[in-house]
Order: structure tokens, then sequence, then C-alpha cells
């Protein structure tokens, strides 16, 4: 449709217009990821005549609707153009070229990911003056990335969807997106475990650096978008051996906008799980009250404007533990008794905002402030005395983000940012003073003193993030949009913990056979009593140079070329470079090429390399002074073996085993790393295709392998410190060296561990006779541990119906496979974040059995979402999940005596305990394995939405009343089990082993009520 004499008809062209934004607006709700910029969008397309011919030389300008920002760009040889590092919003675009009448298409959305579209001018002459205004452009198939997941604009699917509202809710609507473990959460992204993701806001890499799970996270109503990508992402990205996720605040313009909205979960229409054996779960309280309030516009027109946001919100919970009654011959009577009840409370509030100046045409500043503080108070009664016990564990701190960006020409842009993050790591309470007391001769932990945390833990974390990033667009062979640059990351954390009261009493009782291999006898009580103390000042540097060419070879054939070039540096407590690896080259190519000539269609294929830094919790603990002991002494006791002493000012009899983990010195690095050390990374390759129905309608297919090459984790070299019974007093056994031969064991360390890739040598340093260090190599062959493996496997097949206003529908299925022997960082089956250190490789006997399926394999996942609007006043929305069970095994104390693993800890996939008691086949020298065991139940779920919206026009907008409900048949699918089957000193847990301790969240209810003007 043709509109003449743009000036005098702008009032016909209104209503065309509002319909456009809101398909444009709409569109955003969900896109497929393929463009790469971690801080901003791009709008690339073609020029083309009525004819559908490609216009050279076109003038294409682009110019903000809300802010009047404008860039130019200058159609190529074939008519295609690009304009880089806008910020995302809709954008009008006009199109001049000689010989051809002026266009304009109005509110056309650009959006994190690709947003490519055909411009057409007319054919017609020109009249002085005329413009002609178009409806939408068409939109294409972009073809200028691999990258596979998905865009969402944040505020669509608040508006649109019945989802929690949380970036972990966002990410699991995505595409091979998972939930990690109850005991630490976060998304598990196309297999990877939960502490392999990085997480971006404004450009600013805001990831938890102690462990890698999870970020910086901020409520919903501060974002304006989130990419998530689950893979084929190119060179800009690292750090990371899973998926990025790339989050864009909200920003102001020319229009004063404002709102509020409450929303509210009462714990009134909240269903209970089923009781398990340790929780009262029908005790279960949980209410959430969220606002959130905020305010956009123009400080200077066209030029300066500010988004400030408020978020008051309270959340409040509590938990009962409980535990079961025994028959005089040990077995479960079915008599529970409520031993604990632990409550939290959190109502801290996140205030923010942000700043756009736009210098003038092209170039432009950003500053974003949060503030994300948080401190959540646990309180734990002891039901048996009544006591309390309190811990507040605070989290967060100040955010700043400044960016600034240049279009220096059409063909160069530049631009620079700096941002500074600070994190509280910080869990002290009043009882900080008391003995960690715990008594767990029933089976379930009850806490008698001290800081229900166990740990007292001071401590924050600083990031400053410097990047820089140059744009070329030039042609050469074709067309190249051509993307460097730096990016150098300085950390600092600082850590101090220890036991609460210096010392921790944790008592047990031994089973039939007895325990510590007779030390203790059978069916009395004992103490395990342990001393943890560690702290320093820790510091890391990350840096990456990186190249990325986007080639468009044809009209048809794009290439995806990129090398990144990364160095990690982390450094002991004492200053002295704990690890130092550089020169980690990953390449990235990728090739698009289009089947059919019109952009309908595209078929990719990529192959990449990521790698993933060493986490600060790695040198804290190994390149701090750290002190670790564990010791198991005898009680005085009564009738039937029973402790009868005082449970808070307990009587130890003789100490019959230790265990000394480390020794409270910094050894030298050379001395707890391997010098052959690499760092953890992947390979990933993708096949994939994808078609855009005239209708709008879009359906896709990836295929993906993912295979884990190298990884970091501990090795305990020095076992027990028992004399030629560990890994290197064998190999020194066979030795001629003076400092290693069979009559003297060389000193590993302070505790005996040692930092290496699993399946290579061993290359470090001992301490000889006279204290001096001494270099010495042990073969992988000889240390026995195999080199980590997981294999990830998926076809993913998407389908999107962009929301029209009316109605729109997104659906996905996935099958995968992720088998292997590591997890990778987590360890989700004892529910361990010791990113680095992990139990998997401590020792040679622990790896027997463990390849199998992997914590977040689920062979398929089918996820549908959608909303329907039959009138401008009402909406219906619904979001659907079905996933088949993850598997679990059974986990044990290793069970020989062949110094090929320790008796101290459940670690390995031996189960000796089950075995013995008959309900497991097996034999005590097998192992059961990993995942072969037992399955979960599917995971199965539908929340609905609904929502109804009084106009307002008084106000320019209108409130919204909305109702969300979550699980609506309150399916109880049993998700988490005990994986544990022998308690850390190889007793007998066969009345808790394989009973469930999670089932999937309850029925429950959200209210809310929105205005906006």
């Amino acid at each position: 449709m043709n509109i003449k004499t743009f000036s005098a008809l702008r009032a016909s062209a209104a209503p065309l217009a509002l319909v456009v934004a809101g398909f444009a607006g709409s569109a955003t709700f969900v896109a497929p990821a393929m463009a790469q910029n971690v801080t901003a969008a791009t709008l690339s397309g073609t020029v083309v005549d009525d004819a559908g011919n490609p216009v050279p030389g076109a003038s294409v300008t682009v110019e903000s609707a809300g802010t009047g920002f404008t860039r130019t760009a200058t159609a190529a040889s074939n008519g295609t153009f690009s304009v880089v590092a806008l910020p995302v919003g809709t954008y009008n675009v006009t199109v001049t070229a000689n010989g051809f009448t002026t266009t304009r298409s109005e509110n056309v959305s650009v959006t994190l990911g690709g947003n490519n579209y055909d411009f057409t001018v007319s054919n017609e002459a020109p009249a002085t003056g005329e413009i002609v205004v178009r409806g939408a452009p068409i939109r294409r198939v972009d073809s200028s990335g691999t990258a596979t997941g998905q865009v969402f604009s944040v505020q669509e699917v608040a508006q649109n969807l019945p989802v929690p509202r949380s970036i972990e809710a966002i990410q699991l609507l995505t595409p091979q997106a998972t939930s990690g473990d109850t005991a630490f959460g976060g998304i598990s992204l196309a297999g990877s475990s939960v502490a392999e993701n990085i997480f971006y806001i404004n450009g600013m890499n805001v990831t938890n650096f102690r462990t890698f799970v999870g970020g910086t996270t901020i409520p919903f109503e501060f974002y304006d978008q989130v990419q998530v990508k689950t893979g084929g992402y190119s060179a800009e990205f690292g750090r990371n051996t899973g998926g990025a996720v790339i989050a864009l605040t909200r920003s102001g313009s020319n229009t004063f906008h404002g709102g509020f909205n409450v929303y509210y979960e009462p714990n009134a229409l909240r269903n209970d799980r089923p009781n398990t054996y340790n929780a009262r779960n029908d005790q279960d309280s949980l209410e959430r009250v969220e606002g959130n309030i905020w305010a956009s516009g123009p400080i200077i027109k066209d030029r300066l404007f500010f988004f400030g946001f408020f978020n008051p919100r309270y959340v409040t919970s509590g938990d009962t533990a409980r535990t079961q009654g025994t028959n005089t011959n040990g077995s479960p009577n079915g008599v529970y008794t409520d031993t604990q009840r632990v409550t939290q409370k959190s109502n801290t509030p996140f205030y923010g905002g942000k700043l756009d100046l736009n210098l003038f045409d092209g170039h432009r500043v950003e500053a974003t402030y949060f503030n994300d503080s948080d401190t959540n108070k646990v309180f734990v009664r002891n039901l048996t005395t009544n006591a309390v016990s309190q811990v507040n564990e605070s989290r967060g701190g100040e955010n700043y983000i400044f960016k600034y960006t240049g279009s220096f020409t059409d063909w160069l842009t530049i631009s620079g940012l700096y941002g500074r993050s600070k994190f509280n790591q910080t869990d002290a309470g009043p009882q900080d003073a008391d003995p960690y007391v715990v008594d767990r001769r029933t089976g379930v932990a009850r806490l008698i003193s001290g800081n229900p945390n166990a740990l007292v833990a001071s401590g924050r974390d600083d990031r400053e993030n410097f990047r820089v990033d140059v744009d070329l667009n030039f042609s050469l062979l074709g067309e190249h949009k051509l993307r460097f640059g730096w990016d150098y990351e300085k950390l600092f954390a600082a850590s101090i913990s220890e036991y609460s009261g210096g010392i921790a009493y944790i008592f047990e009782r031994a089973g039939a056979s007895g325990a510590r291999n007779g030390l203790i006898a059978p069916n009395t009580d004992y103490a395990r009593v342990q001393t943890y103390n560690a702290g320093g000042n820790f510091k890391s540097n990350n840096t990456a140079y990186y190249i990325q060419d986007e080639w468009d070879l044809t009209d048809r054939l794009n290439l995806s070329l990129g090398l990144r070039n990364d160095k990690f540096v982390n450094k002991t407590s004492l200053g002295t470079n704990f690890v130092s690896i550089d020169n980690q080259w990953a390449p990235r190519v990728g090739i698009n090429f289009d089947p059919t000539g019109e952009k309908k269609a595209r078929l990719s294929a990529f192959y990449g390399r990521y790698y993933l830094p060493v986490a600060a919790n790695t040198n804290i603990r190994l390149g701090g002074a750290e002190l670790f002991l564990r010791d198991f002494y005898t009680l005085p006791t009564g009738a039937g073996g029973v402790y009868s002493g005082s449970l808070t000012n307990p009587t130890l009899g003789n100490k019959v085993d230790g265990v000394v983990f480390s020794d409270g010195t910094v050894s030298p690095p050379e001395t707890l790393v391997s010098q052959n050390l690499k760092p953890q990374y992947m390979d990933e390759f993708i096949v994939g295709g994808e078609y855009r129905f005239d209708n709008k309608m879009r359906i896709g297919i990836n295929v993906i392998h993912r295979k884990l090459g190298t990884v970091l984790e501990d090795v305990d070299l020095d076992g027990d410190g028992a004399a030629y019974d560990s890994i290197i007093g064998k190999y020194c056994a066979q030795q001629t060296l003076s400092y290693c031969n069979a009559n003297f064991e060389p000193v590993v360390n302070g505790g005996g561990y040692i930092l290496m890739n699993p399946g290579r040598d061993a290359i470090f340093q001992v301490t000889d006779q006279n204290g001096n260090l001494q270099p010495i190599t042990i073969p992988a062959s000889f240390i026995g541990i195999p080199k980590a493996k997981r294999d990830y496997w998926a076809v993913e097949l998407n389908w999107e119906r962009p929301f029209d206003g009316t109605w729109g529908l997104n659906a996905s299925y996935v099958w995968s496979r992720s088998y292997g022997n590591y997890e990778g960082g987590v360890k989700s089956d004892t529910g361990q974040d010791d990113t680095g250190i992990t139990s998997d490789f401590d020792e040679p006997g622990y790896t027997d059995g463990a390849t199998g399926f992997l914590p977040n394999h689920r062979a398929h996942t089918f996820k549908v979402f959608g909303s329907y609007k039959p009138t401008d006043r009402w909406l219906f929305s619904f979001n659907a999940l079905l996933q088949s069970p993850r598997k679990f095994g059974c986990i044990g104390t290793y069970p020989k005596d062949d110094g090929r693993g320790a008796d101290s800890t459940s670690a390995s996939w031996y189960c000796n305990a089950q075995i013995a008691a008959g309900v497991l086949d097996g034999t005590l020298d097998q192992p059961i394995g990993r995942g072969r065991a037992f399955s979960s139940d599917w995971n199965k779920r539908l929340d609905l939405g609904v929502a109804y919206t009084i106009p307002m026009e008084s106000i320019g907008g209108g409130i919204t009343l909305r109702a969300d409900v979550f699980n609506v048949f309150n399916f109880k699918s049993k998700l988490d089990f005990q994986e544990l089957g022998d308690r850390n000193d190889a007793s007998i847990r066969e009345w808790f082993y394989g009973q469930p301790i999670g089932y999937q969240t309850p029925r429950y209810v959200r209210f809310g009520v929105s205005a906006n003007f």
C-alpha cells in the first residue's frame, strides 16, 4: 500500500503504524537466537525494487522511534546493508536511491538475535519531497550467525505467559534447558552442568566467578530483553562450556512512561508436597509479595533519557524436618518425630536505573546502576529443646556499567565498556561462637547448636570488566561484517571461614557391622569431630582477544569465521600465580546456505571450541591457608550402646581414626598444581535448518553433538598418609631417586591433593628429606584415573507461530543423551558445588562404574506455551512441560583395601551396605554404577493464566488484573531421591536409600495487578 504526500496524510498512517507496532512488538515475544552481540542489536537487510531486484548504493537511514537516535548505512553491490550496535527497540527506516521514490517503514522491531528484512523502494518516478509509507517490511531468515536458542521480550513474557518471575524461568522456556539439582538450583543448558554458563547484563559479565553457579539476578520489570544461547555462538563469547544468557535492561525515551505492579503468592492457596522420610512437607509454608515501581522519560528531549526502578519484596518460608523411629533390629517402626523447624525471611528491596545520552548522531553513552543486596535470615528451631539458632546470609551488592558506542562512518563502529560488580559472601549469626553440633544418629541431621550453615563465612567478590569492540563493514570477494575486540576481567575474592565455635561435632551411630573398619563397635554411638578454617585474599585475571567475520560470499552463502584467544591467571593468597594458562585458541566456524534463494530457508553447520576459566573456588580451597581435619572418637555409652553424655558439651572417648585433608599451610603452587595443566574445554558440532513461511510461522531443526575435553579436578596422590599406601608411595617404591625410592616417600604439599587433568600425567614438586622441593612425574597409566568424559547428543525441533494480536504459540521437542563420567564443575549426585574440586576424581576407586547417564540427562522434553486474546480486554495463556525421568545410581564408600580409595567418604559407585543387605543385586567387589539403579518420575506440568485489562484513556494506559495457577493438576512427580547408600563411615543406609527427597513444585496461585501510563 502506498500513501502519497506523506506530510499531508500522516494522520491516515497512524492506525497502520499502531497495527505495525503491535505486530512488531509481539514478534519479539520469542525469536530465534542468531546474530551475535553481548551489548546491542544489529539491523540488517536488503534493499530491493518492486520486482525484487537488489538496489545497490541505496542510502538507509535508521531512526529510533523513541529517542530520535539516527544511523545511516549504504547498501552494497548486492543491495545488502547492516547497522550494528543498535539499542533494541523500534525504528523508522527511510530508504533513498537515485531513480526511486523514497520509502519509509515505521516501527520496525530490532531485538537481540537476528533482524533481517527486505526493504522495497518504488520504481515509480519520484516527486519532489514525496515519501511512500509502506507497511511492515518482509522479515527474512537471518543468516548472520549459527547460534541456537531463543530471544525473549521479558515484558511481553510477563504480560502474556504464566511463568515464575525469574531469569531461570525465562531460560526454561528455551529448548535444551533443564532445571538443575534441588541442592543448588540453576539451569543446565545443552547438557552441560549448571556451573558452565555465562551471564551478561548490558554487556558486562556478571557470572558468579567463585563457583560459576548462577550470576547476578535482577527483577523482571528491570529487564527489556533476554537472549538464551544454547550453542553455536561466535568468538565474541567465551569463558563457558555451557550456554550464554544475555540480558539488556530497560531504557527511557522521549515519552514519559511509568507504572507499578504488585504480585502476591498466598500460602493459603499453595498445596503441599507429600512428606518424605526426612521432611514434614505438610507443614511447609511459602508466601511471596513483590511490588515494582518504575518511571522513564526524557531529561533533555532527543538527547538524555532516564529509567528508574524500585522493587520492594518480601518472602517468608518454613520447612520442618523429621525422623523415624526404629525397632530393636534397626528397622523403621513408622513412628515419626518432628526434629526442627527452619524459617527463612527476606525483605531487602532492589533498586536501580539507567541513563542514555545521545552525544550526537551515531554516538551515545549508557550508564547503568543497580543494587541487588539481599539478606536472607534463617532461623532453625530445635523442636526438642525449643532452642533457636540464626544465620544471616548476605549476598549481592552494587553494580555499575558504563558503555560508549560511536559510529564514525557507515562502515566503522567502536564501542567500549567498563563495569564493576560487588557481591557479598557473608554467613554470620548470633550463635557463631557456639560449636557446631549435629545429631545424625537417626539418619536425619538435627542441629543442636551453632551456626545453622555450619561455617561462619565472611567474604566478598569484586569484578572489574573492561572491553573494546570494533565493527567493520567492507566488500572483498563478497560482503564482510567483521567484528574484533579485547576483553579483560580483574577479579578479587576475599574469603575467611571456619566452623561455628571453631569445631564441629557430628554424632553418628554405627551399623550392624560397626564402623571405620571395625575400630568402632557395632550398634554404638560415636563422634566425627572436624576442624576447618581457611582464609585469604585471592586475585584472578582473565584476558581474551577475538575476531569474527560474517562473510556473505554470495546472496545465498554465508561463512561465519571466528577465532578467540583466552588467558586465565589465578593467584594464591600469597599473591603468587596458582594457575597461569595462556594461548587457549578457540576456533568458531559456521556456514549458512539458502536453498531457495528467497531468504525463507537456511541450512547451517557449525564447529566451535569453548574454554572455561579456573573458578576462584579452586584457588580459595587449594591456594589458601586451609586446615581440614576429620577425627573419629568413641563415646561413653549406656544401655544399647547409646551415648550417655551431653550433646551440647560432649564427652569424647578414645580417638580411633583420623584423616588430614589439608594441614593449614599455604603450599607453593608447584606442589599443588600439575605443571602441564590445561583448562576445561568442549568441542561442539551443529547441523540445522530453518524455514519461515509467508504467514510468519517458523520451523527449525538442529542436531547437536558436544564433547567435553580436558577438565580440572583435584586428585588425592597421598592417600591417608599411611606409608606406601598412596599413589605416590607405590610409585616411589618402584623408583631409585634419592627423594623417591623404596626407603623414602616424599611429602605431597599439605593435604596430598594435586590439581590436574584426569587422564594425563601429574607433573609437580614434592618435599624431600631436607625440606627442599624436587620434581616428580607420575604417568597417567600409573595413577589409574581415566580421562573425564561427557558426550551430549541432541535433536531439537522447534515451531513458532508469532503472536499477531489474537493468538500465538511456541512448541519444541528435544531428544537428548548426556553420557559420561563427569557432570562438569558440580556434582548433583551428592549436592556438591565445589567447582573444580568435586569428589569425582579424588581417588581411582571412585571412578569405577562412574560412566553412565549423567544427572542432566533427559531423553525426551516437550515444551509448549502460548496465549490467546479474544478481545482487547481478555487474555488467556498457558505453559506446559513434559520431560522424561532422571536416572540414579547408588553411592557408597570404597570397599577394598587396595589403596585405590578411602573409606572416609561416601563418594564411590560401590554400594556395600545395599548389596550386603540384599537391596540391590551385585557383589561387594562390583560397583552398582552411575544411573543404573532406578529412575525418577516423568516431570509434567501445566500452568494457566488469565488477565483482564481495564482501559484508562485519561492516563494513556490501563489497569490489568491477572491470576496464574501453576501446576494446575497438582502433579506430584518424584524428581529427586536419596542416592547415598552408605554413610561416610561405611555404615548402612538401607532404610533411606532410594527414598524420594524432592517433589516437583506443588500447585500454587499468583495474583497480580499492574498499571501503566
